[in-house]
């Protein structure tokens, strides 16, 4: 959706989530790999000033980024993603919160391949913008869920981020399409999936029809923050790992814990998970 601008909800704890996870998937990746190729299917700008009037406006990154910036534990993925954000800041303090695109340009080396999507004019704009020196990126004005159109080498490892509004409801099902060509022809190919957790039924509707995928390769990574109810709002959110590895996910179980214990809700009763679907 074309009204959709991810600076309302950029730093929350869903994008905590996500941005641990995608930074782990490349460690992982690249441990065993000298170069690899990235694909994000819904980039966003970029980066996303606290001070903003879409930050401003719903403050979710203050139950967000903002609860873990005096992380004082040992999770090892929680910190090193706190140094990558600060790093990116270059100050202790952050006054910006970086979105995939600036995440993984800041990770990534000469040698890795950086392609984004992204649909709506302006964010395409300020995105080409933030990655103007980088010579290693592409940036599309194109629906991200079109990427197999650009021919993936399947010789080349590489890690997909496929991270829709989810404010048109078939993206849901566009997911499952996804993953179904994936486990078809890609067995090169890590993907990561954000989802939202809206309601019980639905979720539960949206994790069966990937089960019945049969695929043996699909990880279930989902963090409720509230009861599962009927109330409108987001309960929690949760990834979709395709293909990750072993170290990927021992990694996110360890990780998904503590930040169960920073986020979720006095009332909350669904525990987290990481589990094979």
């Amino acid at each position: 959706m074309l009204s959709y601008k991810h600076g309302y909800h950029a730093g929350n704890q869903a994008d905590v989530l996500k941005h641990i996870c995608l930074i782990q998937a490349y460690k992982s990746l690249k441990r065993y790999h000298n170069s690899i190729s990235y694909i994000d299917t819904h980039a966003g700008s970029g980066n996303y000033s606290f001070k903003s009037d879409y930050m401003a406006k719903n403050k979710e990154y203050e139950n967000g980024i903002s609860k873990l910036e005096s992380y004082k534990y040992e999770n090892q993925s929680i910190k090193f993603y706190l140094k990558v954000l600060r790093n990116i800041n270059n100050s202790k303090k952050m006054t910006f919160y970086p979105g995939s695109p600036s995440i993984m340009s800041y990770l990534s080396d000469s040698s890795d391949k950086l392609i984004f999507y992204e649909l709506h004019n302006n964010e395409v704009e300020l995105l080409k913008k933030h990655l103007a020196k980088k010579i290693n990126s592409k940036v599309y004005n194109k629906d991200g869920f079109e990427f197999f159109l650009e021919k993936i080498n399947q010789k080349e490892k590489t890690l997909v981020l496929i991270d829709p509004s989810y404010e048109i409801k078939d993206d849901f099902e566009k997911v499952v399409k996804t993953l179904k060509i994936l486990n078809e022809e890609y067995e090169n190919v890590t993907a990561m999936i954000w989802y939202p957790v809206l309601n019980i039924e639905n979720n539960d509707l949206f994790i069966e029809n990937i089960r019945k995928l049969g695929s043996n390769q699909i990880t279930r990574i989902e963090l409720p923050l509230k009861k599962y109810n009927e109330e409108v709002g987001m309960k929690g959110s949760g990834i979709i790992l395709f293909n990750g590895s072993s170290f990927l996910i021992n990694n996110m179980k360890d990780c998904v814990k503590e930040l169960y214990q920073i986020y979720k809700d006095e009332n909350c009763n669904i525990k987290p998970k990481v589990q094979r679907i």
